[in-house]
């Protein structure tokens, strides 16, 4: 139990540390008609995207018997599946580290960049529908709330980088012996996971308008030091699952 609880914190340390879910939620809290309100929204479809990720995992475990008899353990879905993981794990953890040796910018989505070929072709076929993602568009306050809830839910339930780490750890939840003891991975996952997108709304609470100068400052830590950690917490929960795995091969 203590080496799969220790692996779900590892993965909800990563999407902690990763910098995309509290740098758009800072964007998003400096909304110039209302920071708080889009500040909690943007917390809530984060809150939910992280819950729609992890129940794949869970989900996908459960199809594959992960948690069932020790003769499922070993069988080829599984095995396929704890391959998967690991390797979408390590790509993961080899994207930060290089990143962090190129010293890469941190996204911004607030700076104007030139668009393209697939944005810009959306652009001329949907243009109502694109202009509700451009920060600068003058939008009213119903749609200004339901653009961050939008985003909230797709940084933390579809973006690339976090949908794999919260199925990894959806699937790894289910290692967890005994049953009960898996509330606890649940639990473990979701407060860690879910902080940096709940960080932007406590700000604009106790300090409204200073997301801007957080921002600037966290992106600097994250800079230096955020992804290589990130890096190594993937590393480190990949070549587990891939252990796992080798262990629980057919025929092995």
């Amino acid at each position: 139990m203590s080496s799969h609880l220790a692996v779900v914190a590892s993965l909800a340390l990563a999407i902690f540390m990763s910098p995309e879910t509290l740098v758009l939620g800072l964007i998003i809290a400096g909304d110039r008609k209302v920071p708080r309100l889009t500040a909690m929204t943007f917390a809530v479809g984060a809150v939910l995207g992280i819950g729609f990720a992890t129940g794949i995992g869970l989900w996908i475990a459960h199809i594959t018997d992960a948690g069932g008899t020790e003769s499922a353990h070993h069988g080829w879905p599984g095995f396929v599946v704890r391959v998967c993981i690991a390797a979408a794990l390590l790509t993961i953890g080899c994207y930060r580290a290089v990143n962090a040796m190129r010293h890469t910018p941190i996204a911004d989505v607030s700076e104007e960049r030139e668009p393209g070929r697939l944005r810009t072709a959306l652009t001329e076929r949907f243009p109502t529908v694109m202009r509700q993602f451009d920060p600068d568009a003058d939008l009213p306050v119903s749609r200004r709330v339901t653009r961050a809830g939008l985003a909230g839910f797709a940084i933390c339930g579809l973006h690339p980088k976090v949908f794999p780490i919260a199925i990894a750890a959806g699937h790894q939840i289910v290692q967890i012996e005994p049953r009960p003891l898996r509330t606890v991975g649940i639990v473990v996952f979701a407060v860690i996971a879910v902080l940096p997108a709940l960080v932007p709304a406590v700000i604009e609470l106790v300090k409204p308008g200073s997301t801007v100068r957080i921002k600037e400052g966290y992106e600097r830590i994250m800079q230096t030091h955020g992804r290589w950690i990130t890096a190594l917490l993937l590393a480190g929960a990949g070549i587990f699952v891939g252990l796992d795995a080798w262990r629980g091969m057919p025929g092995h």
